[in-house]
This record gives structure tokens, C-alpha cells and sequence, in this order.
């Protein structure tokens, strides 16, 4: 009895899925990002960032997912990218760069379940 070989498996995904397309990055202002769950640190890894932030290194954006709540309100929130908005806190700056990717509110309520704030 011959097995037949396993297939190929699919190339790994290099980024988000949400980064897939060209999107433009922006100064995100750091006091409308909500980051409602909490973060699993690495201090040496947010102090490492902090230096390369300092010395004028460049990261890539941060995704902030942008949501109309149904009263018309709008939310920003960031889920991922926890090493790098966190050293940008600690260095008190006022903006991050970031990508801006439009959710619809079922997205938001499917993370944060019945602490969804609308």
C-alpha cells in the first residue's frame, strides 16, 4: 500500500492579514487608542524599544482599528503592537505611527464580548 505524499503547505503569511494592501500610515494620537485588554509584557524587550526609539530608529505602524459605534461615535482601539505603544508611553509621546483599518462594530464586540463599550 503506497501513501500518497502530504501537499505543500500554504506560504506563511510575512504580515496581518489587515496589512495585506498598501495602507497608509498616520500620527495616531495616543490618547484616543483604547487598549482594553491587557498587555503580556517583556520589560526588556519595551526598554530595548524605548532606546531604538530614542536614537531615532524607525517601527512599523501599529494597527488601529477604527469603529462607528451605533450611535455614531467613533473608537479607536489596538490590540497588538503592545512593546511598542507601550514604549512610546513611557517616553510620554503624543502620537504613534499607525494604520487606520475600518471595522464594522461586530468586529469590536466579537474581541471584547460583554465589555464592548456600545
Amino acid at each position: 500500500m503506497q501513501i500518497a505524499p502530504l501537499p505543500s503547505p500554504p506560504p506563511l503569511a510575512t504580515s496581518s492579514v489587515f496589512a495585506a494592501k498598501e495602507r497608509p500610515s498616520h500620527d495616531v494620537p495616543m490618547s484616543i487608542i483604547n487598549r482594553p485588554l491587557p498587555s503580556q509584557l517583556d520589560e526588556a524587550k519595551v526598554a530595548r524599544f524605548m532606546e531604538d526609539i530614542k536614537a531615532g530608529d524607525d517601527f512599523t505602524p501599529i494597527e488601529v482599528l477604527r469603529c462607528v459605534a451605533p450611535d455614531g461615535q467613533k473608537y479607536y482601539f489596538a490590540f497588538g503592537g503592545c512593546h511598542r505603544f507601550e514604549a512610546v508611553k513611557r517616553l510620554k509621546h503624543e502620537h504613534i505611527k499607525g494604520i487606520i483599518i475600518d471595522v464594522p462594530p461586530s468586529s469590536i464586540r466579537l474581541y471584547l464580548g460583554a465589555s464592548c463599550p456600545f
